[in-house]
């Protein structure tokens, strides 16, 4: 059975590669690929380039990114720089922080697949007007949105892998403190 995050990851992926490719002729030969802060292109690409780039964003990075993590947990966590090291690193939690990082990989990825799907949506609105033009409004909600994900994730992160108790420590420790 997929983990939620690899099954979120491969219906993003998918749906990134569907939308490409739905799109792609949509584009113009030549696409307004980057823009200034004013939103008026300062970069161009071919059609072809742009959708590898997103492919590669969307779908490439993520997954060599969850390859390193399993390449570098192939003998344990120890290869890992993360929180709680000295509970997890132990050879009776080793397994599970494992587990728990190389799943909670998927996430990052899903952000990266969901993101890099925006993005190419944003590009192709942006280069159907004449000049191609990139909307700001949309463009920083959804760099809002990445961030605010982002930060999540990252709270997640920790959350996933302080020691089993520490929560509930915590917790009658701030009860018994009122």
């Amino acid at each position: 059975m997929l983990s939620s995050g690899k099954m979120a990851f491969w219906i993003l992926a998918t749906g990134l590669v569907v939308v490409l490719a739905a799109t792609f002729d949509l584009l113009p030969p030549v696409v307004a690929s980057h823009f200034d802060a004013a939103g008026a292109p300062n970069g161009w690409s071919s059609r072809r380039v742009h959708s590898l780039v997103i492919l590669m964003i969307g779908v490439g990075l993520p997954l060599m990114i969850v390859g390193l993590v399993r390449f570098l947990t192939r003998s344990g966590p120890e290869g890992l720089n993360i929180p709680a090291r000295e509970y997890w690193t132990r050879p009776e939690h080793g397994g599970e922080a494992v587990r728990r990082v190389r799943a909670y990989m998927w996430w990052l990825g899903g952000v990266m697949a969901g993101t890099a799907l925006v993005v190419h949506v944003l590009v192709l609105a942006a280069n159907r007007s004449q000049p191609p033009h990139l909307r700001n409004d949309l463009m920083y909600l959804m760099l809002a949105a990445v961030l605010l994900v982002i930060g999540v994730w990252a709270l997640g992160w920790y959350r996933l892998l302080r020691p089993p108790g520490q929560a509930e420590r915590q917790a009658s420790g701030t009860r018994h403190r009122r």
